[in-house]
């Protein structure tokens, strides 16, 4: 069976093309193919960008409710990849669970994140936009709560045009979700589906 490849278009008009690996990750894997196909990633600027670090691409869980909730962490597992350039993962909210949709590409080798957050898909075409990506006009924004997290935020906004999943024929269903946990501060209002 092939592995599910999404495709992200830019406003640019670069493509992103991420092979995802359900057999390493089967729960991220599943909330991002959950949310692409509701078009909740559609339409977003890029929220965050570290060089040298991530380009995060929503904090807020993409301004949306269909976006706000919890799942199992998939490295609990024990299998998982390493998180280098060229690797997608989702983000997390501290042990032991994370974020349902928030995804984030990693700009360099991250052994802090390694183990700690799910790495489910890589690459495979579209690297040099995600290295022009990280060397645009940023302003800083603050992060509530946490004076120390750097928050970069593009200054001419760099929009997802469009995220489109390919499942060959697989079935990859909604993923586990999480309940009773309290949703982050920062999360705030959201304008929701």
């Amino acid at each position: 069976m092939k592995n599910p490849v999404a495709t992200m278009t830019m406003a640019s008009g670069a493509v992103i093309k991420i092979e995802m690996y359900p057999e390493i990750a089967p729960n991220a894997v599943k909330s991002f193919i959950y949310l692409a196909r509701q078009g909740v990633f559609n339409g977003y600027p890029i929220e965050r960008v570290v060089p040298g670090w991530v380009l995060d691409m929503s904090y807020h869980a993409f301004h949306d409710d269909r976006a706000c909730y919890f799942i199992p962490n998939d490295v609990k597992s024990g299998k998982h990849m390493e998180a280098v350039f060229g690797t997608v993962g989702l983000g997390g909210y501290g042990a032991p669970d994370i974020a349902g949709g928030e995804f984030f590409f990693p700009l360099a080798d991250c052994p802090a994140i390694t183990g700690t957050y799910p790495i489910f898909g890589k690459v495979t075409e579209g690297l040099e936009e995600l290295r022009r990506i990280e060397s645009v006009e940023t302003y800083p924004v603050p992060f509530p709560g946490e004076p120390g997290v750097k928050i970069n935020t593009p200054c001419s906004p760099e929009f997802i045009r469009s995220v489109t999943i390919d499942t060959f024929g697989a079935e990859y269903g909604e993923p586990e979700k999480l309940t009773g946990i309290e949703k982050p501060l920062f999360w705030g209002t959201v304008y929701g589906g």
